[in-house]
């Protein structure tokens, strides 16, 4: 991955110090959505600029200290995850509302069910899942819609404010269409970030996912919204 600099808002540089071609770039990483994979793509594209924060004990530091957009070109990619309220992207960045055709945002999105289990064994992996996998799917609902900060009013005209939404599901047909929308090589994506699963997944019947997806209707709306984007 190239070397960046961070441009943070509290920069003493001045904008004419920096590149003003745009339009520049931020990478929506929703977690489990293949976005490692994304990423390690994009840094062949871009100077990605990592704008993550880790725990929440630094949260307040994280959401006052944001990169600058007036100082960043469409050489950077901004990534993060932006998946709280105070951090959502658009809160975040409201830039990719007011000045769409200058910050163009564009994220991944996955099967719902897919991306629950893929979060739960994810989480578990790294010692921060104790229950079981259906206790992990029955105590959370619409987990997309969540991390996507939208509700059932508005959900398209929060994904409408994306210049790009690929489908992990797809994620090479996806990353090909992004490739032509960014006038970028085509690049094989490679399969990162993969955890293994275990024998709950049997436990998972026809029935119990019938009743998942009527629970997580929202999530599936945002989804298929989004294949529809792209004519799947």
């Amino acid at each position: 991955m190239k070397k960046v600099y961070i441009l943070t808002s509290n920069t003493f540089s001045s904008p004419g110090q920096f590149l003003k071609h745009k339009p520049a770039y931020i990478f929506h990483h929703m977690m489990k959505c293949g976005g490692t994979s994304v990423i390690s793509v994009l840094s062949k594209w871009f100077n990605i600029i990592p704008d993550y924060h880790e725990s929440s004990d630094d949260l307040n530091m994280y959401i006052n200290n944001r990169i600058n957009i007036d100082l960043i070109s469409s050489d950077h990619c901004i990534a993060g995850h932006y998946l709280c309220d105070g951090t959502f992207v658009h809160q975040r960045y409201p830039e990719i509302i007011s000045r769409k055709d200058e910050i163009k945002c564009f994220t991944f999105l996955r099967e719902p069910l897919d991306f629950f289990i893929s979060f739960y064994y994810y989480s578990r992996k790294f010692g921060r899942m104790n229950s079981t996998l259906k206790d992990f799917i029955e105590s959370n609902r619409n987990l997309i819609s969540y991390y996507m900060g939208c509700d059932e009013e508005y959900y398209k005209d929060v994904l409408d404010r994306y210049f790009f939404i690929g489908i992990t599901e797809k994620l090479q047909y996806s990353f090909d269409i992004l490739a032509e929308r960014l006038n970028k090589p085509k690049l094989k994506v490679p399969l990162l970030n993969y955890s293994e699963k275990d024998e709950q997944l049997v436990l998972l019947t026809e029935e119990y996912i019938d009743n998942f997806k009527k629970y997580n209707e929202l999530d599936y709306e945002i989804y298929n919204y989004a294949k529809s984007k792209l004519n799947l």
